[in-house]
């Protein structure tokens, strides 16, 4: 019964974000638009939905499986220094890497999440815990650590202000041809989605 209504706010809410925007669009407008509105739904509106949906579907997959593997439940992507080392990994685009594509980028800022992420639990293997809650402490504190890095070299290069926009998780400027590489994140979705259990066995050893 929940996940019916879970669907239906989803609908609802999909349906009104279509037509909230700078330029006004209403509902009775849709079968008998103008040019210029039409091209505002294909271009930035519709686009701007299916970022949304791929971006937050994901990302809760994602940390449900961070969840599974590590066996518990506060960890996620900000207490496993994941968020912490995609941002060091944004400095090093910006500055080492200046002239790549923002695909480049994107892919510099993931492979340090990875890498942060697997740093993470190698840490937990080696560290023997007598309470599960230490586990998001330990993450929170390697991801100040690695924060504090990316902090200091940011204001060495005057980059804070580039890096802090690109964590904003703005979508407000995604229009057609800026959000066409979440598409690659639709397959390893759906592969997590099914292979969910397989990641639960993974976290019991």
């Amino acid at each position: 019964m929940k996940k019916k209504y879970l669907i239906a706010a989803l609908f609802i809410l999909s349906i009104s974000s279509i037509f909230i925007g700078v330029k006004d669009i209403r509902p009775i407008e849709i079968f008998q638009l103008e040019e210029a509105k039409l091209q505002i739904l294909i271009i930035s509106r519709v686009p701007r939905l299916i970022s949304i949906i791929v971006a937050g579907v994901s990302m809760s997959i994602a940390g449900l499986i961070m969840q599974q593997i590590s066996r518990n439940k506060f960890v996620s992507p900000t207490t496993a220094a994941t968020v912490d080392s995609a941002r060091l990994g944004i400095l090093v685009s910006l500055v080492v890497f200046s002239g790549t594509s923002v695909i480049g980028k994107m892919l510099i800022a993931f492979v340090f999440s990875l890498l942060g992420t697997m740093l993470f639990m190698q840490i937990l293997r080696r560290v023997k815990l007598q309470n599960t809650i230490f586990i998001p402490i330990i993450g929170i504190m390697l991801g100040n650590i690695i924060d504090s890095i990316a902090t200091f070299f940011a204001y060495k290069y005057d980059l804070v202000q580039n890096i802090s926009s690109w964590l904003q998780g703005d979508f407000s400027m995604i229009i057609k041809g800026r959000y066409e590489l979440l598409y690659f994140s639709v397959p390893l979705m759906i592969i997590a989605y099914l292979y969910a259990n397989k990641f639960t066995v993974a976290g019991m050893g």
